[in-house]
């Protein structure tokens, strides 16, 4: 056999260098060279042909899918077009980085690796000089990271070319293109861009991603359809403003181009919550107050019911009550956070204060309605908006279909909910329309017409904004409160110097949130300060350094973060009663200015506190704070909110039944972009979130976050305590006077609920507050 003849086994044992040696010559050169690129372009071909064949990299735009954008990952493809078209993959490889090290590969299955780049590796701004060093790892460390960093562009670079090279030569073939083309559309890119990207083979047309939005949010509807009618849905809306610049003016509305909508989101109720709970409607209709038909006299509850809500455990050793337990913890928190460094060592022990009544975390199920042309401002679009997320969801009266509606593709399959209460979230401002909206509908003859199944759920942040804004009408509203050396705008111009007029007029949330959080801190410290010199005498330790060179011991520190409670706080024990201090003690003995800074503490305590218990979701302590946050916003003149609050608290536990108060406390909480479009891919929030996760990750795009991190308060907190120690806050001064004296308003605000049964006329404010995207991030921070 030829195969086998010496000769032949010959040839093949050396057809490297047969192959080499016509290479090099000058006459057979050109011949070796054009077989060799015929064989290799025929290869090429064939592994394209070959990546081609996959059908999960086949997108019909007409007809995507969720599932199509969620199952695809930019890893997966990397891998299976390396697996397939190895030597495609390896020339591009050479072509694209030439001879350079390359790291490792990672012996893991996981197919994250591919792309992955860590977070720290930036690439550094020509010119950067870094400080030497003689730690061998660290070098090695930043060589690998720019190594994976190389290694992971140049395997996205590869993606893209090999994907130019399969939707070139199949349309069809445009996973990767489709995706960025959705990420396109989703961050606004010019129509004109994405034409360009398109034409390269990048992205899909514009007329492409236009019908893969209308297709997804087709589908979009019927998920929320099949939510909907589970009845174990709530349902959360708000208003929302959108500026078309590009809108034709009209007589009605000459050059207004503000358009105002409301959006809606759907949440699953979790932790066990059924059908059986929610069925209630009738029950609770029979006992309504504004059930024109009822003829039993309801006992009408008031903010004293709420004050044993929980009541207090036995008394600890300590004799601390649960408030003052809570801020005894953030005592010994802030020193060991801001503190010296010894304190630090006890950080990892501090633990969380004592749960109350914690929400077990679970993950949420939610998805975003179809936004509205509704303005929620007023009743009649309060009204809308119940009735079209309703719809959306699928539920309703069938009998209250008109027949045009019955014969619509979304309506015809109604699922009646007038059994079952519906839980709608919303602020206070909307909480009192939709009150307005069940009085006015009372009278109606069926629980359709008269909205009977609906049950609001106050939110809580607008609460929390509430409250910054109590302390703000405090502290530093009054103008004559600004003037002292230790008033709290005097520690503001100490840290914000240039903002002390905004301060002063109107904050907004997220500054009166720091401002809250970064001068309490400097108070607290203070107060450490003050306490240590007093039990340890000036001359021995008057620093928190000198303090921890004696290295206290963890029990220590908590009797003195003890007596911090007690003595430094408003309220805390006889010798801080604000009352007793003010009109029983001799005027010469007085110190204004601290009976100030205990109302001070006091104030930010209850502030730290609420924000505490919202972010652990200890819904429990946010009920105990309920009562003393009536009274202060009553005391400050936000008298709605006192009202709402207490209205809320006492329908969840002294009117609905057990089933249904569970399910109430656990269950959740020119241009192309017209009005039309807006409504038709609001659905489309979580798919575009997405999309922007497959890229950003896969394109190397780190550092991208609108989170800010904690801030270096070393510096700000160093000058606050040179000037804490020159104006001694919490220190006693007898005869220290003050150009205003702050009122404690938690005890007008008593007065007026539980002396004047809480009778007051409400004032002309306002109980809605705008949400900007800072405020919710500002609600995160946990200084």
């Amino acid at each position: 056999m030829l195969n086998e003849h010496p000769c032949t086994v010959n040839l093949v044992n050396n057809a490297n260098e047969i192959i080499k040696a016509f290479s090099c010559h000058p006459r057979s050169q050109g011949s070796a060279f054009g077989w060799a690129a015929a064989t290799m372009k025929k290869k090429y071909s064939e592994s394209i042909k070959s990546l081609i064949s996959n059908e999960e990299w086949h997108f019909n735009a007409s007809h995507a899918s969720a599932k199509q954008l969620e199952d695809f990952r930019i890893e997966d493809m990397a891998v299976t077009m390396k697996e397939l078209a190895p030597d495609l993959w390896l020339v591009l490889d050479i072509l694209l980085m030439g001879t350079r090290m390359s790291l490792p590969e990672p012996l893991s299955t996981d197919h994250d690796h591919i792309m992955s780049v860590p977070e720290d590796s930036e690439p550094e701004p020509e010119g950067t000089v870094r400080e030497s060093t003689n730690d061998p790892s660290e070098t090695i460390g930043n060589v690998n990271k720019n190594l994976a960093r190389r290694e992971a562009l140049c395997t996205i670079k590869k993606v893209v070319m090999i994907s130019i090279m399969m939707q070139s030569r199949n349309p069809k073939c445009n996973a990767l293109e489709s995706v960025f083309g959705i990420f396109l559309h989703s961050t606004s890119t010019p129509q004109k861009v994405i034409n360009a990207l398109s034409h390269m083979g990048i992205s899909i047309s514009v007329s492409a991603i236009h019908a893969a939005i209308h297709s997804l949010s087709l589908e979009t509807y019927e998920n929320l359809r099949a939510m909907g009618q589970t009845c174990l849905v709530g349902y959360a809306y708000d208003n929302f403003d959108i500026d078309f610049k590009t809108a034709v003016p009209t007589i009605e509305k000459i050059g207004d181009t503000l358009t105002h909508l409301t959006s809606g989101t759907l949440i699953m109720l979790e932790h066990g919550v059924t059908q059986e709970d929610l069925k209630c409607s009738d029950e609770l209709w029979a006992k309504s107050t504004i059930n024109p038909t009822q003829t039993s006299i309801q006992l009408e509850r008031t903010c004293r019911d709420l004050l044993n809500l929980h009541p207090e455990p036995a008394v600890p050793p300590s004799g601390l009550t649960r408030r003052q337990r809570y801020q005894s913890w953030k005592f010994r928190a802030d020193l060991y956070t801001h503190g010296p460094a010894y304190f630090q060592q006890f950080l990892p022990r501090l633990g969380l204060p004592e749960e109350i009544d914690q929400i077990p975390v679970v993950k949420m199920r939610y998805a975003p309605a179809r936004s509205m042309d509704v303005n929620e401002s007023t009743h009649a679009g309060n009204i809308t908006a119940i009735t079209n997320l309703l719809g959306q969801g699928g539920v309703g009266d069938p009998q209250a279909l008109t027949e045009k509606e019955k014969g619509t593709q979304w309506l015809r399959k109604t699922v009646s909910v007038l059994q079952y209460v519906v839980l709608f979230f919303g602020d206070l401002a909307t909480f009192e329309r939709v009150m307005g909206v069940l009085q006015r509908r009372s009278i109606e003859g069926t629980p359709w017409r008269r909205f009977q199944f609906v049950i609001f759920v106050m939110g809580l942040f607008h609460l929390k904004m509430a409250a910054a804004d109590a302390i703000w009408r405090i502290f530093l509203e009054p103008k004559k409160a600004r003037e002292d050396a230790t008033s709290l705008m005097a520690f503001v111009a100490l840290h914000r110097p240039r903002e002390t007029a905004k301060i002063g007029s109107a904050p907004g949330f997220r500054r009166m949130h720091e401002v809250i959080a970064h001068e309490g801190i400097v108070l607290r410290l203070d107060a450490w300060v003050t306490e240590v010199q007093r039990q340890f005498g000036v001359n021995k330790c008057s620093t928190l350094e000198e303090f921890a060179a004696t290295s206290p011991s963890e029990e220590a520190i908590k009797d003195l973060s003890d007596r911090l409670a007690e003595s430094y706080v408003a309220g805390g024990q006889e010798a801080t009663d604000i009352f007793a201090l003010r009109t029983q003690a001799p005027v010469a003995q007085r110190d204004q200015q601290r009976e100030n800074i205990l109302l001070m503490h006091k104030y930010f305590f209850l502030y730290e506190e609420l924000s505490f218990a919202m972010n652990q979701g200890d819904i429990g302590r946010v009920e105990t704070l309920f009562p003393p946050w009536i009274t202060i916003f009553r005391g400050t003149g936000k008298h709605k909110y006192a009202s709402h609050m207490s209205k809320f608290l006492s329908d969840v536990h002294f009117v609905y039944p057990p089933k249904l108060r569970h399910a109430h406390t656990f269950g959740g909480s020119g241009s192309n972009y017209t009005q039309k479009r807006v409504i038709e891919e609001s659905t489309l929030i979580k798919i575009y979130h997405d999309c922007h996760d497959n890229i950003e990750r896969n394109f190397c795009l780190t550092s991208l976050t609108s989170l800010h991190g904690k801030p270096d308060m070393s510096k700000s907190l160093e000058v606050a305590r040179l000037y804490t120690n020159m104006h001694k806050p919490n220190t006693h001064q007898s005869g220290r006077k003050t150009l205003h004296s702050i009122p404690d308003v938690m005890d007008l605000g008593k007065h007026l609920v539980f002396n004047s049964g809480g009778m007051v006329d409400d004032l002309d404010e306002r109980a809605d507050q705008a949400v900007e995207e800072e405020d919710l991030a500002a609600g995160l921070y946990d200084w």
